[in-house]
């Protein structure tokens, strides 16, 4: 959604937000935070086929709002991202606190898998510079639904010092088109999404620590405007981890996903199983050196897979990563990449920073 073109609905949302962050002469029942993620980043590829849809070099910068503000019981989360690409609304939502829970209503992440969840649009927090390719963004040539709209109910419940946390989202999906496109939260009509039903649940071994391992399954229904499908009927499905104890870290996530596409002449089933697995080592506090590996089986010839030729089913990476002066990061990542029709090299350079 480009903001530029739908003033009206921003100044709908700004709105929104002032009225989320008013806070009365009482100050001691209100707080409002906001940080700012800007980064600059560039990409280079090598040995690319010579029909590849991929450029062999691009560059990318941009900064991420991300704000947050409670009065009472009263909340709300916001994000905007500002790029060369785009500029978008990535979160809104406004929510209410009750007892161990939230109850959220407006644009959020998907809740399956570990890192839709944990991390967001400034790059910063990641260790990395990509994300696992399964768990890319809608922009960014993603194939699994990352943001929804609707209802979200998450929380957290202590037992024998262990948490138990749970989230369920009531919501609408993306359409596809050229590629998913999630509902527009400023043109909302303007989209034919379909129904998304979402549940993530997990345990931490001790609670509030990092160390977490989960269970995660998501059913949408996805409008086509491809001539020859009409709908997706898509469940993805699986387990995933984070286990951290210092100086080591390892976060991963396994996917099973079936789509049913409807078409004019009957509904064809695939299915593919995906999955990544990141290890990292904190060198001391302030260098720390990572790999990753990201794999898919069953994607021959697959037809949902067929749509988004640029996804990259097979990863090898490795990097390094310095964090200098305060809160700014510098990156470096290398890699081995497979989509279903290209293998190349990559190499990625990124400085990211919080403020």
């Amino acid at each position: 959604m480009n903001c530029n073109d739908n003033r009206g609905g921003l100044i709908y949302v700004l709105i929104v937000i002032a009225i989320a962050i008013y806070s009365p002469p009482s100050h001691s029942e209100s707080t409002f935070d906001y940080l700012l993620f800007p980064h600059i980043g560039t990409v280079y590829r090598t040995n690319l086929a010579t029909d590849s849809l991929l450029d062999d070099d691009d560059y990318n910068y941009g900064v991420g709002v991300f704000a947050t503000a409670e009065y009472g019981k009263l909340l709300f989360l916001g994000e905007l991202l500002l790029s060369k690409d785009e500029q978008d609304i990535e979160r809104i939502q406004l929510g209410w606190t009750i007892g161990d829970g939230k109850v959220w209503f407006g644009r959020f992440h998907n809740p399956v898998g570990y890192w839709n969840t944990q991390f967001h649009h400034g790059s910063y927090l990641e260790t990395s510079i990509s994300r696992p390719s399964i768990v890319d963004f809608e922009d960014d040539d993603g194939i699994l639904p990352m943001h929804l709209t609707g209802l979200l109910v998450e929380g957290i419940k202590e037992y024998d010092k262990k948490g138990l946390g749970y989230a369920l989202a009531v919501a609408t999906g993306p359409e596809m088109a050229d590629k998913l496109e999630p509902l527009d939260v400023l043109e909302p009509a303007s989209g034919s999404q379909d129904l998304s039903l979402a549940l993530n649940l997990y345990l931490e071994p001790v609670i509030y620590s990092p160390t977490r391992y989960g269970l995660f399954v998501n059913y949408t229904e996805i409008p086509a405007t491809n001539q020859e499908i009409e709908k997706i009927r898509q469940i993805n499905a699986g387990a995933y981890g984070n286990w951290e104890s210092h100086p080591w870290r390892l976060v991963g996530s396994t996917f099973y996903v079936d789509n049913r596409l409807q078409q004019l002449a009957g509904t064809l089933t695939d299915n593919f199983f995906s999955g990544y697995l990141q290890t990292e080592y904190n060198l001391d506090d302030r260098w720390t050196i990572f790999g990753r590996g990201e794999w898919t089986f069953g994607e021959e010839d697959d037809a949902y897979l067929a749509l988004f030729p640029r996804h990259i089913t097979d990863r090898l990476l490795g990097g390094v990563r310095l964090n200098a002066f305060g809160r700014h990061a510098f990156k470096l990542e290398i890699s081995g990449n497979r989509t279903q029709g290209d293998n190349f090299g990559q190499i990625m350079l990124q400085w990211d920073a919080m403020f």
